[in-house]
């Protein structure tokens, strides 16, 4: 089967698109609106796709408004967690599927840290559920040489001034370019060949 290096996973409309022109990777764009009719075949046609090397899916769903969990009806969390955490299920399946033999899978998912998660426990959940799914994806395909691990960013969820105590470093809550775009380069380096299972914040040492 044909293999191509690196391969991005996301909406067409997302800030994947911005991570896939950084490492000139082909682009498989999952619809925002699908139905699981379209879930099943875009899984199944994504799936038998030429494998790659390394995989990295980045599911940025369209930002809400802050809300305290109290008042997320039904409706908001559907469309904030449930909808979301269903994509990335079945992206990070065909993910497996897409990973060559002895390569790389990396889940990159939006994340406020603890400190700033008020108003954000959806998102929280979800990257929650996105980390240990990929834990499982460690475990699964580490048989054939297949690491998995996650990068958490907040940098599109934060945006007003944090809370004390400050975050360690300048800058929070960073940037794709800067903070995430460099985490997805350091996971998929050499030097990182032997880290699987693992969980990175790309936070400038907000979350611990």
């Amino acid at each position: 089967m044909a293999r191509t290096d690196v391969t991005v996973i996301g909406y067409d409309d997302s800030e994947a698109c911005r991570i896939a022109q950084e490492f000139d990777a082909r682009f498989i764009p999952l619809a925002r609106d699908a139905d699981d009719d379209t879930l099943a075949a875009w899984r199944d046609t994504t799936g038998s796709g030429p494998r790659s090397g390394s995989v990295v899916v980045a599911l940025f769903p369209k930002l809400q408004d802050h809300a305290p969990i109290s008042s997320v009806a039904s409706p908001d969390w559907d469309s904030r967690a449930d909808t979301p955490l269903l994509h990335w299920m079945v992206a990070l399946g065909a993910s497996a599927l897409l990973c060559a033999d002895e390569g790389t899978i990396v889940a990159v998912t939006d994340c406020p840290p603890p400190l700033d998660a008020a108003g954000l426990a959806p998102e929280a959940a979800v990257a929650e559920a996105v980390s240990a799914l990929t834990r499982s994806l460690a475990l699964s395909e580490g048989k054939r040489g297949v690491r998995a691990n996650t990068i958490l960013t907040p940098c599109r969820l934060v945006t007003d001034p944090p809370i004390a105590p400050a975050p360690p470093l300048p800058g929070f809550p960073g940037t794709m370019e800067e903070d995430v775009l460099n985490a997805v380069k350091l996971i998929l380096s050499p030097e990182a060949a032997h880290l699987s299972g693992h969980v990175l914040p790309a936070d400038r040492g907000r979350s611990w």
